[in-house]
C-alpha cells in the first residue's frame, strides 16, 4: 500500500488529502546565485559566490468529486491556504498581523516532512464538469511552497541529508566496484 498524497496545514490544524496524486511532475527548485564583477580591460567578468535562493516546490493536484456538493469541501481546505491564518475552525481571534499559513509537506520530493510557506495557491475549475446546481466537480489546484529554512525540522533534515550523502557515496562506490568484479 502506498502513502496517499497529503499536506498538513500547520496554521489551521487540518490534514488535506486526496485520492488523486499530483499530475505531471513535482517541481523542486533552488537557485544558485552568483555575482558577475566586471573589471575594466578584462575579456570576462569573474564570478563571485553570492548566495542561494529558497527551495520551492511546485505541483498541480486534480480534485474530483461528482457528488451533489461537488468538490467544495476540499476546495475550501485549499481556500484556507490562500487567506490569513485562522486557526482551528476559525474560532481564534483574527489579527491583522496573523501570518500566512504554513504547511508540512514531503510527498514525492525525497525529503522528510518539512515546513513550507504557501506562496501560491490557484485553482482552475473545469467548465465541462459543473453539476446541476453550478458547483465544480473537477478542479486543478496549483501550489507553490517555499521552504522555511529557519525551522527546527529543516535543521534536523540538514543533518540527515549530510549523513545520507556520505552513505550514498559509499553505496555508489560499492556498486561501481561490484560492476568491475
Amino acid at each position: 500500500m502506498n502513502l496517499p498524497w497529503f499536506i498538513f496545514d500547520l496554521t489551521n490544524k487540518q490534514l488535506i488529502t486526496s485520492s488523486t496524486v499530483p499530475t505531471g511532475s513535482i517541481g523542486d527548485e533552488k537557485n544558485i546565485i552568483f555575482a558577475e564583477t566586471p573589471i575594466l580591460g578584462n575579456n570576462f567578468s569573474p564570478l563571485s559566490s553570492g548566495s542561494f535562493g529558497n527551495r520551492k516546490i511546485s505541483l498541480q493536484i486534480p480534485i474530483v468529486n461528482r457528488g451533489y456538493e461537488g468538490n467544495i469541501a476540499l476546495i475550501n481546505q485549499f481556500e484556507l491556504l490562500r487567506n490569513k491564518a485562522q486557526g482551528f475552525l476559525g474560532l481564534t481571534k483574527k489579527s491583522q498581523w496573523a501570518g500566512n499559513p504554513k504547511v508540512l509537506y514531503s510527498w514525492g520530493v525525497g525529503s522528510t516532512p518539512l515546513e513550507y510557506f504557501v506562496t501560491k495557491c490557484s485553482m482552475q475549475h473545469t467548465v465541462e464538469m459543473v453539476n446541476e446546481v453550478g458547483l465544480p466537480q473537477h478542479t486543478i489546484v496549483s501550489l507553490e511552497l517555499t521552504l522555511d529554512e529557519t525551522s527546527l525540522l529543516y535543521k534536523i533534515e540538514e543533518i540527515y541529508r549530510n549523513v545520507s550523502a556520505v552513505l550514498g557515496a559509499g553505496t555508489t562506490a560499492l556498486q561501481g566496484i561490484r560492476g568491475y568484479v
